[in-house]
């Protein structure tokens, strides 16, 4: 008996999950997957339920990916690449019934409507059961950097993608989680995946809407746990959205700003509460999210709602503007992580959520050029002062063409520092006896190295250890550092050496660029 035979079937379930938690992002994902299944009888016999679980069309970016273009290319790589697909072997292995997610990521740039139709033929057209379908997720990439799709759609075109987006919803009929995703704003698209929107809308447990499209007032829902609204924030435009049994929400105001309103399901009631809501996410791209006294916000008797998260723990900002009047909705909510992404100018706003309670507080900031206030170190010292119970406290500053003086920065309850500038001379060095409970630094200075001679690097790490010569007063135990891809294995090694050497407590120091 070999010593894999001793292993249970939950431990082989474990390693195989692992193997293959690609297999229903995209096909390089799903291909790379597909040597689980040679292995032994038992191996394959565990392994098929989770290589065959997704049918994918198309060779985009998964849904999961950051917004970005893919490569431009010619016509017929596009069309090849929207063609395939993993589907026809599933069929032949006679796997397509146990696939229980649908992932379409297709770049449908100079064709649209022929993307489309393709997907219809794919899905619609031979007669397979698509009842185990449980998770749709919906990508429209781009080639084209402006994301305007290069086409000329005709109203034919429109009323073909509608009654397309119809015909696929009616065969795959009972999906429970839909993610749609689009970085195009074009009519065609936009119709097209709005049907889908709210032909499952009412039926779903999560939805993760990035488009530019709406999905109406009409769109009810008392089921929804878990919701991601972007772009969707015309607040004529909104759903309608029980907050009862959401956990997890995510706001991202695009092209307008965004009402709670879409929120008040009990037209009896004068009160919005998110009975179960455990994390929420704001992000203000552009216009703003509207907080109950504005006027605009009045409940259709004119009185203002009254908005409560009774069991919200996690509370995350990005680039949204803090107010007192934002604040005041969380003061009641049992906080205990805050994340905030954005300018320095308001944090201090933060103390108005009582962060004295928390047991994590993270701020990523800028500190530079006018977007810095000139208080910037006194409002930073007075912030962490107040987290002395928290076990996690991490300050970001990405910092822009000045430098942060050491001297003026006190931070005695911050555990994480994160710097990111092209240069930092003394690698943030300098600043951790200000920081004196630190266990995590991250320092990355893009260019420091970047096409320096090893008589440059030498001399400046020399320069370094005369002014760092004794080990520091530290708690640090992990060190991440990423520098200049240009630079030489020489700085590569004298920079562990430096930091080995001042970091008594040091455990594990990472390199990358």
């Amino acid at each position: 008996m070999s010593t894999f035979d001793l292993l249970t079937d939950d431990v082989i379930r474990c390693i195989l999950q692992l193997q293959t938690k690609n297999a229903t992002k995209c096909l390089s994902g799903w291909k790379s997957a597909l040597p689980t299944l040679a292995m032994c009888r038992r191996w394959r016999a565990l392994a098929i339920p989770l290589v065959y679980s997704a049918i994918i069309i198309g060779d985009g970016p998964q849904i999961e990916q950051t917004y970005m273009p893919i490569d431009r290319c010619s016509i017929a790589a596009l069309d090849s690449q929207n063609q395939k697909t993993n589907m026809r072997l599933l069929v032949d292995n006679g796997y397509i019934g146990s696939a229980k997610e649908l992932v379409v990521s297709l770049t449908p740039d100079f064709h649209p409507i022929k993307v489309l139709s393709y997907l219809s033929d794919t899905l619609c057209q031979d007669n397979h059961d698509w009842s185990n379908i449980r998770t749709f997720k919906l990508t429209f990439c781009t080639t084209v950097f402006s994301y305007e799709l290069l086409a000329m759609n005709e109203e034919s075109d429109k009323q073909l993608a509608v009654q397309i987006a119809h015909n696929l919803a009616s065969k795959v009929n009972r999906v429970q989680i839909f993610a749609a995703r689009s970085m195009l704003d074009d009519d065609l698209l936009t119709a097209f995946t709005e049907v889908l929107g709210r032909r499952y809308f009412g039926e779903l447990r999560d939805i993760y809407w990035m488009t530019h499209g709406t999905l109406g007032p009409e769109c009810t829902t008392t089921q929804l746990t878990s919701c991601l609204l972007r772009h969707a924030n015309d607040e004529h435009g909104l759903p309608l959205i029980c907050p009862q049994k959401l956990k997890y929400l995510r706001i991202v105001p695009f092209l307008n700003a965004f009402s709670w309103l879409c929120f008040h399901f009990d037209k009896t009631s004068d009160d919005i509460v998110f009975e179960d809501l455990r994390t929420l996410d704001l992000e203000d791209r552009r216009f703003g999210i509207r907080v109950p006294n504005s006027p605009p916000l009045s409940l259709e008797n004119g009185k203002v709602p009254n908005i409560a998260f009774p069991r919200l723990n996690r509370l995350i900002f990005k680039s949204v503007t803090l107010t007192p009047e934002i604040t005041r909705l969380f003061v009641a909510s049992p906080l205990k992580s805050v994340a905030y992404d954005g300018l320095p100018s308001n944090i201090l706003e933060l103390r108005g959520l009582n962060i004295s309670r928390l047991d994590m507080l993270s701020v990523r900031i800028w500190y530079g050029f006018t977007v810095s206030p000139p208080d910037f170190y006194a409002c930073t010292n007075e912030l962490f002062q107040e987290t002395n119970s928290a076990k996690y406290t991490l300050l970001a500053v990405t910092i822009e063409e000045t430098i942060i003086d050491a001297a003026q920065a006190y931070w005695p309850c911050l555990t994480h520092l994160d710097l990111c500038n092209e240069y930092l001379p003394n690698l943030a060095l300098d600043l951790i006896p200000r920081a004196p409970n630190i266990v995590y630094l991250a320092v990355r200075a893009f260019k420091a190295g970047e096409h320096e001679t090893e008589e440059k690097v030498q001399e400046y790490f020399d320069g370094l250890s005369q002014r760092y010569s004794q080990p520091l007063n530290s708690k640090i135990t992990y060190v991440s550092l990423v520098f200049a891809r240009g630079r030489l294995p020489l700085f590569d090694t004298l920079a562990i050496d430096l930091f080995t050497r001042c970091l008594p407590k040091l455990i594990n120091i990472t390199m990358s660029d």
